[in-house]
């Protein structure tokens, strides 16, 4: 590829004769019809039930939002902290009261609300259908396999490349939002819940059966009950995943945070980057609440008597009823739904203040960094020069002025030679598609973004996964790091870097390779951890030292794992790669931008078109000959 560069650079771009060069006024004509059709008196049965459903999800989005209203802000903490108490323990409870807390002294009571009512309803949806699908994947061998590679799908491409479709088929607003999160959120329910069922042991099924269980009792009194932990896991999976795009759906009409945070990139950055925070806090709350519920009411780990039972009911009562009278209370005392007028007015050390107070400190911290004469503007910024100078530009230029059937072939044989023959023709299949899409020379600028954060993920998290397999100790002092950082939306990885590094393709870049990290890490030192023992102690029986074990034994055994960690790096990368468009990394995350800020549908749905295109080629590139699941 290289010796084809120097020789025949800039000669053979991709050919306009192999170009569909109507498409993008045919989907802007598609548009029209579409409207047409959403906005007629009496529209076709396709849009009756489109409509249908949206309806559904906005009545959802406000039902949830006017119950939590309808609790007040004291009825609210108080459920949400004496249910993770009664189900999860009081670790739990304490960080789900402080996160509440938090949110109304950062003055986002109002917008974590609506945050949470959006998010609930995506969750309440997602499980519906990610459940029912997850068990007949358990118990269907063939459904599972059909359903597969839809599900691949769903996760391989970006959610930043969707918006344009689901906004022309549901508009913009609540509805839109809920629609993108499910698309994104529903693939973790259905794969957890049926490694779940699957995990039933075989003996508990039988039993069942041989006492003359239906295949419904079966189902809904041992796998069901003994599948809880997964299934109560599955949820916390769905919540993560969902409020993952809580910021992108602020693109489209999401109301809370993420419109604050959307908004604030263009108009206020500090206040931005304080709803930004307020999305992390709620993101580990959520986590830690739902996995202590799912470790505590495992019902592998309980053994209670009927004794036990029956107090387990009365304090589950108990609490019910504690809720209640609090909320009761609460509205005769005439609470709001938001947090009192009186603490956000006063001087003292309440909303306003520290609203005022965190604004002024972050705005501070960003003129500081931006500031050239300062310690770490003086850090960040050879950093990210350096990155454009010497690997993101000459790679872009490679993979732009070589000659087209090149790269073709190249990336194809790629596949070919890494994951195999259908693999390799599913990539050159992807690959052709967006040049006829012609955006050739677009794709392979995001292409050379995602390649060389791919390369730093890669490589940063196989030698911290390999330090981390080797010391127990080091991998206990990561657990915490890398848990928040695989609970933060893609959104929030980019808002520091923003400032920090040279505006351009950098703070994008830097953000995917924090994102895509965790994972890496995780692969990496499962696969590392998991090498066979005897195949250790045959090599230091040679006499082969710790370093040569490490090396020439357990690094090449555990290469399908660090293989599937380079594919699963690599399309975490491609995910917040074009999401860097926002910001100015230009590319196909651009394009989509543009469509959704012009309302420029035709270019932007090409440029969604051809990011489902590049994720599916590179994740077909980097497949692998088998498959391997993360434990």
């Amino acid at each position: 590829m290289l010796a084809a560069y120097f020789l025949l650079r800039g000669e053979f771009d991709w050919p306009t004769s192999l170009t569909w060069q109507e498409l993008s006024s045919r989907l802007d004509s598609a548009q029209g019809w579409l409207l047409d059709q959403r906005t007629a008196e009496h529209p076709n049965i396709i849009f009756a039930i489109l409509d249908g459903f949206r309806a559904l999800a906005e009545w959802l989005v406000t039902a949830f939002i006017n119950a939590l209203e309808w609790l007040t802000w004291v009825g609210t903490i108080a459920a949400s902290v004496l249910i993770v108490l009664r189900f999860g323990g009081w670790r739990a409870a304490l960080i789900v009261f402080g996160a509440f807390v938090s949110f109304a002294l950062m003055g986002l009571w109002e917008e974590s609300i609506q945050t949470l009512g959006l998010m609930s309803a995506a969750v309440l949806l997602s499980l519906a259908v990610g459940i029912p699908l997850g068990v007949l994947a358990g118990r269907s061998d063939r459904y599972y396999r059909s359903i597969t590679p839809v599900l691949d799908a769903m996760q391989i491409v970006p959610a930043f490349a969707y918006l344009m479709p689901v906004v022309i088929l549901f508009s913009v607003g609540p509805a839109a939002a809920v629609i993108c999160t499910m698309i994104y959120a529903i693939p973790p329910a259905v794969r957890i819940t049926a490694l779940g069922i699957r995990g039933v042991t075989p003996d508990s099924v039988e039993a069942a059966r041989a006492f003359g269980s239906t295949a419904a009792q079966t189902l809904f009194k041992v796998q069901l009950p003994l599948a809880r932990r997964q299934l109560l896991l599955s949820v916390n999976q769905t919540i993560m995943f969902a409020l993952s795009l809580v910021v992108i759906a602020g693109l489209i009409g999401g109301r809370g945070l993420g419109d604050v945070v959307t908004n604030g990139l263009y108009s206020n950055a500090a206040l931005a980057i304080l709803a930004g925070i307020a999305i992390v806090i709620m993101a580990i709350a959520l986590d830690r609440a739902t996995a202590a519920i799912a470790e505590r009411t495992d019902p592998t780990r309980q053994h209670l008597t009927d004794e036990g039972r029956r107090r387990a009911r009365i304090m589950t009562l108990a609490t019910l009823g504690a809720i209640l009278a609090i909320v009761l209370v609460a509205r005769a005392l005439g609470a709001d739904a938001l947090y009192p007028d009186e603490f956000e007015t006063s001087t003292t050390v309440f909303t306003a203040t520290i609203h005022d107070d965190l604004l002024r400190w972050i705005q501070s911290a960003l003129d500081y960094v931006q500031d050239p004469d300062s310690f770490i503007f003086g850090i960040t910024e050879p950093i990210g020069n350096f990155l454009l100078e010497y690997f993101l530009e000459p790679l872009r230029l490679v993979l732009v002025e070589t000659p087209w059937f090149v790269v073709l072939a190249g990336l194809t044989g790629m596949a070919f030679v890494l994951s195999g023959r259908r693999p390799a023709i599913t990539a050159f299949l992807m690959l052709a598609a967006i040049g006829v899409m012609g955006v050739w020379a677009v794709a392979m600028d995001t292409a050379s973004q995602v390649l060389v954060a791919t390369a730093l993920a890669v490589a940063i998290g196989i030698v911290i996964g390999v330090w981390a397999a080797e010391s127990p100790r080091v991998e206990r002092m990561l657990r915490p790091l890398l848990d928040t950082l695989q609970t933060l939306p893609q959104l929030v990885y980019i808002i520091p870097f923003i400032y920090l590094m040279p505006v351009s393709r950098i703070p994008g870049v830097v953000a995917s390779v924090l994102y895509a990290i965790p994972v890496v890490i995780r692969l990496v030192t499962s696969g590392v951890r998991n090498v066979s023992p005897a195949a250790v102690e045959a090599a230091s029986a040679f006499g082969a030292s710790r370093m040569q074990v490490l090396l020439k034994v357990k690094i090449p055994l555990a290469r399908e794992s660090i293989m599937l960690g380079v594919n699963q790096g690599i399309i975490m990368v491609l995910a917040v790669v074009v999401i860097g468009g926002l910001v100015g990394s230009g590319a196909l995350g651009d394009m989509v931008a543009r469509g959704l800020q012009r309302n420029e549908f035709g270019e932007g749905v090409v440029a969604s078109l051809a990011i489902l295109a590049l994720g599916i080629a590179l994740d077909r590139v980097t497949q692998g000959q088998r498959r391997v699941q993360p434990r």
